[in-house]
């Protein structure tokens, strides 16, 4: 009697992993076949100042910062915001990502795009939003695969992990205002 429900829990855990994978592939593809992919350009992560802002070096040497596109994680000095720093920082620091300009940030000089880490295929907004760590950012968030993470969002909200364990969690831009106010 124990092993059905066991089974069923192994059966779900394998089918979650395949969705996240599957989910990754299809944004990946998204991605390759739109123009941004033509701006793309790869190097390694040598900073991670938060969970969505790191610096990438370029095989030229130069250094950009980088701004996660259609997230926005707990600010440090907020709830959960080390912990998205530092699965950011585990993901990435010291890998070979791919970076998939967005938009170019106007007010803080930092290229804005979808970050992918090459070999494992893995996108950085997919780990974030899944494990809880970030919200989907409805005024900066229109492309396509953004519906994707909002659907990422309401699972970890459901399943209560992250961010969505507290009973009211404080999105940081509304946590930035309060406290520049």
């Amino acid at each position: 009697m124990s092993a059905k429900p066991r089974l069923a829990g192994l059966f779900f855990a394998r089918r979650t992993a395949y969705n996240i994978t599957m989910r990754s592939f299809i944004f990946i593809l998204i991605l390759l076949f739109t123009p941004a992919i033509a701006l793309a350009w790869s190097g390694e992560v040598v900073g991670v100042h938060d969970g969505d802002s790191i610096t990438v070096r370029r095989a030229s040497g130069k250094s950009a910062k980088v701004r996660i596109y259609g997230v926005d994680c707990p600010e440090l000095g907020q709830p959960y915001g080390d912990k998205a720093r530092a699965l950011t920082a585990r993901v990435l620091l010291g890998k070979t990502v791919q970076v998939i300009p967005a938009q170019k940030a106007k007010s803080y000089k930092r290229v804005v795009g979808g970050i992918v880490l090459l070999g494992d295929m893995l996108v950085l907004q997919d780990a974030l939003v899944s494990s809880g760590l970030a919200w989907v950012d409805d005024r900066y968030c229109k492309l396509a695969v953004c519906d994707l993470w909002r659907l990422h969002q309401r699972e970890a909200k459901a399943a209560g992990r992250g961010l969505w364990r507290d009973k009211s969690p404080v999105p940081p831009w509304t946590w930035r205002r309060m406290k520049h106010s």
